[in-house]
């Protein structure tokens, strides 16, 4: 007779440490969101005059010497300090010390931070000098800056964090599936808490080029920056580009209410499919996003009819969007067409393997103050988008939030979902 496998762990979240061009920090992050006002503006950290699309979402006030010795800001590049930044910050709010005051020993924490594109900024500027005057100008911190794994290698040291760290790169999905394969590691009792999200600077001439070359950027209202970002909207002509990351502490139910931590929210589900069509375009019919979605209900035990709000990834592209509506539709079902729906990325541009983390930040506030964000810039869906998505917010809305489904879909058709709900729950 065999026994009853042991009821999988909950895994909730404690902590939050937001970079993003509305707000660095939680306070400045939460007042960026109810603002409702755009921060895309006309590129300044590079010459945009060669390419269609002229702007992004930057972050400007960052300064890594609030976060960090200027000896260790010398030894890394903006990716590593965004993903050291963040991560202090998600266990300052967190309260966590590994070790201490019944907390995990660093042994028992992982890391898990995607990202699409890593440290290709600095490689750039680093080619950039090595063309000029040969291999003696380059920073010999390159060959430890340029892999996804350097920010949460970094991170991991400075924190005294010595459990898996794990690097993913499932383009503009990354974020969202770190934090997934974290709770799942929680969950299956591999780790006792985990910092988990994204992390994303493609601020450079030709990362950001590589992108304008096939058209998958905004450039009508490059003359209008704050209006540029507008997913979901019939006048959306790509994305726009942005920086940033989000690193959420993720730990044990157990754990958390034993040392008396704040609890966000619990991560109820995840699930990642793969459309297997095409490297940039989504199957149109959202099939395979839609099981994404599917799967991860049904890992997270959730009825479509208990959805209370969707955070939808919608970049703002004329295909992508569609398809996200049609995948929505058909993971959610009838509730599809009377769920609340926001699609935020006209607040943080689009910071590709990030964004999934920056949004299931924004899930945590939610579930936890009962607000959920507007979709800025939305003017007017095109008819087949607003049949299948007719209740899209176009003003932030007080409510009781405790369950959220949150989407990504990134190049290569790799999707990814994730529920997240109020650790009151089940």
């Amino acid at each position: 007779m065999t026994s009853a496998p042991p009821p999988r762990r909950r895994a909730v979240i404690t902590g939050i440490g937001v970079i993003s061009a509305v707000g660095i920090g939680l306070p400045a992050f939460r007042a960026g969101l109810r603002a409702a006002r755009s921060p895309v503006r006309r590129i300044d950290r590079f010459d945009p005059s060669p390419f269609r699309s002229q702007v992004a979402a930057q972050v400007d006030d960052f300064e890594p010497l609030d976060f960090m010795d200027p000896r260790a800001a010398r030894a890394m590049d903006r990716f590593s300090q965004f993903g050291l930044a963040a991560g202090r910050m998600a266990m300052a709010d967190a309260g966590l010390v590994p070790g201490v005051a019944g907390a995990p020993d660093g042994e028992r924490i992982g890391i898990y931070l995607g990202s699409a594109l890593g440290g290709i900024a600095f490689a750039e500027t680093q080619h950039e000098k090595y063309l000029e005057r040969g291999l003696r100008s380059v920073s010999p911190t390159l060959a430890l800056a340029v892999f996804g794994g350097a920010a949460p290698a970094n991170l991991g040291i400075a924190l005294d964090v010595r459990g898996p760290i794990l690097s993913t790169a499932n383009s503009c999905a990354s974020g969202a599936v770190a934090i997934g394969e974290a709770a799942k590691a929680i969950r299956a009792g591999e780790v006792d808490a985990a910092i988990a999200g994204g992390i994303e600077v493609p601020l450079s001439p030709l990362a950001f080029g590589a992108f304008d070359l096939i058209r998958a950027l905004g450039h009508r209202f490059n003359d209008d920056p704050i209006h540029a970002s507008r997913p979901m909207d019939g006048a959306r002509d790509g994305f726009v580009m942005g920086e940033g990351g989000a690193l959420l502490v993720i730990e044990a139910l157990e754990s958390a209410v034993a040392r008396g931590a704040h609890i966000y929210a619990e991560v109820l589900g995840y699930a990642a499919t793969s459309d297997a069509h095409h490297m940039v375009q989504p199957r149109a019919d959202g099939r395979e996003a839609g099981r994404a979605v599917s799967l991860a209900l049904a890992d997270a035990r959730v009825r479509p009819d208990e959805i209370d709000w969707v955070s939808a990834h919608a970049s703002s592209t004329p295909i992508g969007d569609i398809a996200e509506a049609r995948a929505i539709s058909a993971g959610l079902g009838e509730r599809a067409a009377t769920v609340p729906v926001s699609a935020t990325k006209g607040l943080t541009g689009h910071p590709l393997g990030a964004t999934g983390a920056i949004e299931a930040a924004m899930a945590s506030l939610a579930i936890a103050e009962g607000w959920v964000p507007a979709t800025v810039n939305l003017e007017a869906p095109e008819p087949e988008l607003a049949a299948l998505l007719p209740n899209l917010l176009r003003e932030g809305r007080d409510g009781t939030y405790d369950r959220i489904l949150s989407t990504s879909f990134g190049f290569g058709g790799l999707n990814a979902a994730l529920v997240l709900g109020s650790a009151r729950e089940g």
